[in-house]
């Protein structure tokens, strides 16, 4: 097999070496811990098969240790400016308030050996701070103020009680005091232990430089390997810590991003990337690399210290056109599982440590599977198939759901089949409000929203037994009706035989019901949304209902009609509701011999045809007669002549 020509291509001519010197980092290697002067132990010491150059010794901390070194105040001072540069890049601006700070002043330093320092001894007190509040966990301070005879420190609200137990301490020949205060910092132009404060921009520049000495244009290769061996960053002290390397990492990748006027030009530019080398122990550390440049397709990252999968799973998602990755070197390429997860992760990879483990075609498939298919977009098609099993359905529905719920529920619901039903908020409670399930309403994340879907035919036959008795009009009467439906693919079949096709019907209409409190009937408004599926062997009906959502309404009390004396019998009285066994009282239909009398009463006391009295009647008012006639009288200019029997 060819040689990789992405990362892992060895140096020639004019490309770069891909490996680089092992030992660096974003993380340094440790090597050997060793003392310091108070019998601490100094944590950046560098491996003892990696001795510095002069640059790098003057960066570890244990030479910052040391009265008035000038090589460790200016790598401290830059690394320092990496700080301020990362927070300027995060929108923080260092000199404003900082009210999640705590401020500490400390008395002391003047008085002790090192106040003969050149900057005071404020560096190494800082030092000599850092090291003793570190015992249970690692604690960086920033730039201290020197201001009279007192040292003011601003620390994380964390680390501030790990600092005041330093209180009463012994630092160079002098007692310190460390209190907590509540004054206000000192301004800039104070000194510090850093000197003055560097420019942003001069560490912009110097991380430019460092991008564009390990850019390859011809392989649009970014070579970020060894990282820690680079003289640039290592004078700029930014492998001080492994926080501060992960954030010189993410300036690294901050000025990679805004490089570019676009993506597309960034895409084109860059497709390449080596980050070998580099002890990273968790991709976590790296993972703007995949926010910076999420359309790379060649990654080499071996050479590090990955130990299983889970340090990789960060990743999972990410590079979902990564065609070429190397992970040679760190341990999780030595387990039994690590070649198959990879390749489940990353779905158009192809190339996997220098082997072949997808053709194109395959990658191209398995990318594809990454994204659910969406639905297709059909039309209304009202004659659902050559059996008419909408209309079929919604016509013994509404029958038994009038009549007979109990028997309904076990007709065309199972154990599987879920209900809710959806109110807006009334003036006057109702039974519904109880069992609503407005998310918008009750919340999300309300307990509620869960215990409101009732799943189950007996669950969903017990809860129709406390709601309200109706009665719904006639389907024969289609001006009463509004009714869409349309299949809908891929439900899973109940056989397990594959998916299997549905329909989605949607209908609109009223029903009246028995207010329960008042024994008053009333007329309601509703939408009722299904979704059919075929049913699981040995069931009563070929079809099953496996979603019902019912959305309710305000709802209008039914009044019977004020009636002149002259005419007593115009209007019939509504019947007392018959109990039935099966469910609970039913309301009263308004049949077409009680609403032919409302018409003729209302065309009596409007003057109004048989014609604009229905239309008056069945509109807004909805078959309420004091509705109607006050709708009648605020519409009454507007009327046309022929609305009236005698036009004026």
């Amino acid at each position: 097999m060819a040689p990789p020509t992405g990362p892992r291509a060895s140096s020639h001519g004019s490309r770069p070496s891909l490996r680089g010197t092992r030992g660096g980092g974003v993380g340094k290697r440790r090597g050997t811990p060793r003392t310091d002067r108070d019998g601490d132990i100094a944590m950046d010491s560098v491996s003892a098969g990696n001795p510095p150059s002069s640059s790098a010794a003057h960066s570890a901390r244990g030479s910052r240790a040391s009265k008035g070194g000038r090589g460790a105040r200016s790598s401290t001072r830059l690394a320092q400016n990496v700080r301020n540069f990362m927070s300027e890049q995060d929108g923080t601006v260092r000199n404003v308030k900082q009210p999640n700070k705590v401020t500490l002043k400390i008395h002391g330093l003047k008085d002790s050996k090192a106040a003969s320092n050149p900057d005071g001894g404020l560096r190494s007190l800082l030092d000599f701070l850092e090291r003793k509040s570190s015992k249970e966990r690692p604690i960086t301070l920033g730039r201290g103020v020197i201001r009279g005879d007192h040292v003011w420190l601003k620390v994380n609200p964390a680390d501030a009680p790990h600092l005041l137990r330093l209180n009463g301490y012994t630092y160079a020949g002098a007692s310190l005091t460390i209190e907590e205060t509540s004054e206000p910092m000192p301004g800039p132009g104070n000194q510090s232990a850093d000197g003055p404060e560097p420019k942003p921009s001069e560490t912009k520049d110097k991380l430019l430089g460092v991008l564009a000495s390990r850019y390859n244009v011809e392989q649009k290769l970014l070579d970020l390997s060894a990282l820690g061996a680079d003289q640039t960053l290592i004078s700029m002290g930014a492998f001080e810590t492994r926080a501060l390397a992960e954030k010189s990492f993410k300036a690294l990748m901050r000025l990679t991003a805004t490089n570019y006027q676009s993506a597309a030009e960034k895409e084109a530019s860059i497709q390449a990337v080596t980050i070998a080398n580099n002890d990273i122990h968790d991709v976590g550390e790296v993972f703007t690399l995949a926010t910076t440049l999420p359309r790379l397709r060649r990654l080499d990252i071996s050479g590090n210290k990955l130990e299983d999968m889970s340090k990789l799973s960060k990743w999972r998602h990410e590079f979902r056109l990564l065609e070429e990755l190397h992970m040679v070197g760190n341990p999780v390429a030595s387990s039994q599982n690590y070649p198959a997860q990879v390749i489940e992760w990353f779905p158009s990879l192809q190339i996997l440590d220098g082997h072949r483990v997808r053709t194109p075609e395959e990658a191209a498939e398995a990318l594809k599977a990454w994204f659910p298919t969406p639905l297709p977009y059909l039309p209304s098609n009202l004659r659902d198939g050559g059996n008419n099993v909408a209309s079929t359905f919604l016509r013994s529905f509404f029958t038994m759901y009038d009549q007979d719920r109990p028997a309904l529920a076990r007709q065309f619901y199972d154990d599987e089949s879920a209900f809710s039903l959806n109110i807006g908020t009334e003036l006057n409670p109702s039974t519904y409000q109880n069992y609503s399930r407005n998310l918008e309403t009750i919340g999300f994340r309300n307990p509620s929203a869960h215990q409101r879907l009732f799943t189950g035919s007996n669950l969903i036959a017990e809860l129709w037994a406390r709601l309200p008795a109706t009665r719904h009009p006639s389907l024969d009467l289609p001006d009463e009706w509004q009714i869409d439906c349309h299949t809908f693919p891929s439900l899973a079949d109940p056989t397990g035989q594959g998916l299997a096709m549905g329909l989605a019907i949607t209908v609109y209409s009223r029903f009246e019901e028995m207010d329960p409190a008042q024994q008053l009937p009333g007329t309601r408004k509703f939408s009722r949304s299904f979704i059919l599926g075929p049913s699981k062997p040995g069931a009563p009906h070929p079809y099953r209902v496996i979603s019902d959502e019912l959305t309710l309404r305000d709802r209008i009390s039914q009044q019977t009609p004020t009636v002149a004396a002259q005419a007593p019998a115009a209007v019939a009285p509504v019947p007392a509701p018959v109990p039935s066994p099966a469910v609970p009282t039913q309301p009263p239909m308004l049949d077409d011999a009680i609403r032919a009398q409302m018409i003729e009463e209302l065309s009596r006391q409007t003057g109004m045809t048989a014609e604009y009295s229905r239309l008056c009647l069945a509109g807004v008012a909805d078959w309420n007669f004091e509705l109607a006639l006050r709708s009648f009288q605020e519409k009454r200019a507007e009327l046309p002549p022929e609305a009236f029997t005698h036009p004026a």
